[in-house]
């Protein structure tokens, strides 16, 4: 059986028997170089050579010449040109760097980085991931709810945590998942328990770097939310919070859909790491998504 990068190349060379396609093999790559180099140093130009230098550049890299798009004023930053040789690792590595997160983010990341890969090279790329595959996303039934809008940072926080007991890691079977409503940026950390009292000393490390919400959102309970805001008051007396209302689908969401994304996009890291070590995975999977 052809293995996925084989496949994935006779994709590619399928594109660029295309006129029109962007794929460069390697010896058309090389030979754009060169022209490219060959125009710049000299001082007589034709109008053809004018078009070329608008579309091309050259960047030495660490003592290797690679074909960037030329930089200019207001552009969004340095965009390779690649060969066909060399698409499937950079976009590998790429779609490690995002943790799988998708064909969407995928595109959005690649167009950044690179002038020449379009959206049907991402996709032919992301149909061949196992890790994709596995994180492709559920069915949900549809559901007509009043979102919850907040204008500022800090107006709302939602904690929820994740219950990993049936794969403990060692002491560790929880993760703490703290979110905050308006920019979705999260905090990750592996809890021992769920008891209040370790919940409530993460917080405060959450709180004493970002500050603490105008409402505190969580559905584990009335018993669980008196006994963490009762054991936050001892560490900080002077912090004042307000409860959300009962949380369920409709108003959290948000921190659900998260947890689920953690969950996948942890599997993942475990699985490219060989590890079943998650608690060391969990500030990478929060830098990947946040």
């Amino acid at each position: 059986m052809s293995s996925r990068r084989e496949i994935f190349n006779a994709k590619l060379l399928e594109q660029s028997a295309n006129p029109k396609s962007v794929i460069l093999t390697k010896e058309k790559y090389e030979q754009l170089m060169t022209t490219v180099l060959s125009v710049k140093n000299n001082g007589k130009k034709v109008p053809a050579d004018f078009w070329l230098l608008k579309k091309y550049d050259v960047m030495n890299v660490q003592g290797v010449h690679k074909l960037i798009a030329p930089v200019c004023d207001g552009s969004s930053g340095l965009r390779f040109y690649l060969h066909a040789d060399e698409i499937f690792d950079e976009l590998d590595k790429l779609l490690s760097k995002i943790g799988h997160g998708g064909r969407d983010r995928m595109k959005s990341e690649a167009k950044q980085m690179f002038s020449n890969v379009s959206r049907t090279t991402i996709i032919d790329f992301i149909v061949g991931c196992e890790h994709c595959k596995k994180k492709k996303g559920r069915k949900r039934k549809g559901l007509v709810v009043r979102p919850i809008i907040h204008s500022n940072m800090n107006s709302r926080g939602q904690l929820d945590l994740i219950d990993l007991q049936s794969n403990p890691d060692g002491e560790y079977r929880f993760i703490f998942n703290y979110q905050d409503h308006l920019t979705k940026f999260l905090t990750l950390r592996p809890l021992r328990t769920k008891t209040a009292e370790e919940v409530a000393l993460v917080l405060l490390d959450v709180f004493i770097t970002f500050g603490a919400p105008c409402i505190l959102h969580t559905d584990n309970g009335r018993e669980f939310k008196n006994k963490l805001m009762e054991s936050l008051k001892e560490l900080w007396p002077g912090l004042s919070i307000v409860h959300g209302k009962p949380c369920h689908s409709q108003s959290q969401g948000s921190v659900k859909r998260a947890n689920r994304d953690v969950q996948d996009m942890l599997c993942t890291w475990r699985s490219e790491h060989k590890t079943k070590t998650w608690s060391q995975g969990l500030r990478f999977v929060q830098f990947m998504k946040n």
